[in-house]
């Protein structure tokens, strides 16, 4: 071997131990992996779209305790009227989370089915039955207790003209009084009605009393209920609010 070609391939192993040696102090950061290095900025990023796509659970809602609060009753009678307005709008809009509130407008009315649909006897007269069917078409339509609860409770101090107050109230919970008068004076109204009436008449043991209340469906300690609504709906509750206070 000559001397020429021993320092041709010093010069080429040098210059090989050069290339290997700059490209080893790269290899840490490179990771193996094919993708371009990242700055500071767009691995904070990286790091920021991790956690915000983690689904982070929320506490479960506690289920609110509600009671059960069903009114059989009357458009004309003056026992109904004291109870809607003086207990069960009162009691409501203190604890309207702990309560579902069912209208039953019927009383002790009465039934007749025909061919062409249904008719009614009323204890207060037929003034009631046209009062009670717009009371039903109310309840049907309208969604929203505390406004469902607001037209009654206005209808019912002065049903003697079921139709002017129908408008009048409408108006007072700034409600469309037409779909109520289209249910009303169509046939919708009276199978309302006489559906509130087989209600009415499967009730155990039977309406004595208008209006008569059930709690959860329990009908005991009406003279209570009557008395004082608040106080019998709060002592049911497991954890009672501050309404009830």
């Amino acid at each position: 071997m000559g001397l020429g070609s021993f320092r041709y391939r010093l010069i080429i192993l040098l210059c090989t131990a050069l290339v290997l040696y700059q490209s080893a102090k790269y290899w840490p950061s490179l990771q193996f992996s094919d993708d371009p290095p990242q700055s500071s900025a767009a691995k904070s990023l990286a790091a920021q779209e991790l956690v915000e796509g983690i689904d982070i659970a929320e506490p479960p809602k506690l289920d609110v305790q509600k009671v059960l609060v069903s009114v059989y009753y009357e458009a004309l009678c003056p026992d109904s009227k004291f109870f809607v307005v003086k207990q069960l709008l009162p009691t409501f809009q203190k604890i309207k989370e702990n309560l579902q509130v069912e209208l039953i407008p019927y009383g002790k009315a009465k039934t007749v089915e025909t061919p062409t649909g249904y008719e009614f006897t009323c204890q207060h007269g037929p003034l009631e039955c046209e009062a009670n069917i717009i009371h039903a078409c109310v309840i049907d339509l309208v969604n929203d207790q505390l406004i469902q609860l607001d037209y009654i409770s206005c209808m019912i101090q002065d049903n003697m003209q079921p139709e002017r107050v129908m408008h009048q109230c409408a108006a007072k919970v700034n409600l469309d009084v037409t779909p109520i008068e289209k249910c009303y004076k169509g046939t919708k109204g009276k199978e309302l009605l006489a559906k509130f009436g087989e209600m009415t008449d499967d009730l155990s043991p039977k309406v004595v009393f208008i209006p008569t209340i059930t709690l959860d469906k329990d009908s005991s300690n009406q003279a209570a209920i009557l008395k004082n609504l608040l106080k019998e709906v709060c002592s049911r509750l497991n954890s009672p609010p501050l309404g009830c206070a």
